[in-house]
């Protein structure tokens, strides 16, 4: 990655993230410390339940932190009120919709919501950031369908569509491509990392897809149970720090075709 002076979008100093209960605090990760600029595609790695999702919920403030802060641009995210959040930061989760009769459309006309008056009556303004959102992800002829109606790999195309409209510096995806074929996650890839350069985007992707984030990464955040590791790819391939994610003698990393494999020693 080339390294460029670029505003900071996001800074996590010192943040311990985890659960709340009356049994008291459940503390996955602590010492959390990274920043982010403009235009970065972000890759986090991790096993299951490490917990990848519980970071990504805290930094949108889905989740509360149990310590530390989380800055936007500057301003701690817990000073946004909710509307100015949903300006700053856009989701892309991973649960199903639910049931409707949406077309594409409106499904991605859901993103202006933060910009719409109380009644959600679209400007022109709202309706071009829905037309441009869908010209940068390649699926203008999908307007008039009906979102049940779509693939897999559609609807994730749309789904992101829906944060570009939503206009915000930092987009935060979770297991985007859980669903998806090879086909489609390495087009999802490309596109996300497309989007982060040529639009100047933040863009932060949990993902199991290790040789994807390694192929399509600016920046890898590598969490295991003893920390969090941020470096570029080549970079964190030639420490070592990659191969700590997995703690298995029977996986080891190889690196010629940059992925996990069985270890056959």
């Amino acid at each position: 990655m080339i390294k460029k002076n670029k505003h900071i979008t996001l800074k996590i100093n010192n943040l311990t993230i985890g659960y709340t209960s009356q049994k008291g605090q459940s503390i996955v990760a602590s010492g959390l410390n990274m920043r982010v600029e403009k235009g970065t595609f972000v890759c986090l790695l991790g096993k299951n339940g490490i917990g990848k999702s519980t970071l990504l919920r805290t930094l949108s403030n889905i989740q509360p932190s149990l310590d530390g802060d989380v800055v936007l641009s500057d301003r701690n995210l817990y000073d946004f009120s909710a509307n100015e959040l949903a300006q700053k930061i856009s989701l892309v989760l991973t649960e199903r919709l639910p049931e409707s009769n949406l077309t594409v459309f409106e499904l991605i006309a859901l993103g202006r919501q933060p910009y719409t008056n109380w009644i959600g009556k679209l400007s022109e303004i709202d309706i071009e950031k829905i037309n441009l959102s869908m010209k940068q992800t390649h699926i203008e002829h999908l307007s008039n369908s009906k979102f049940y109606e779509l693939s897999d790999g559609q609807l994730q195309r749309v789904l992101i569509s829906r944060a570009l409209a939503q206009n915000t510096d930092i987009i935060i995806l979770d297991e985007p491509t859980v669903h998806l074929d090879i086909q489609h996650k390495m087009e999802t890839f490309q596109l996300l990392k497309n989007l982060a350069e040529e639009l100047d985007k933040t863009i932060i992707v949990s993902t199991h897809e290790i040789h994807q984030a390694i192929q399509s990464a600016d920046l890898l955040w590598l969490m295991t149970e003893e920390n969090l590791t941020v470096g570029e790819p080549q970079q964190l391939i030639e420490n070592g720090n990659i191969e700590k994610l997995f703690s298995s003698k029977n996986i080891i990393f190889n690196k010629q075709q940059q992925q996990f494999v069985i270890n056959k020693n």
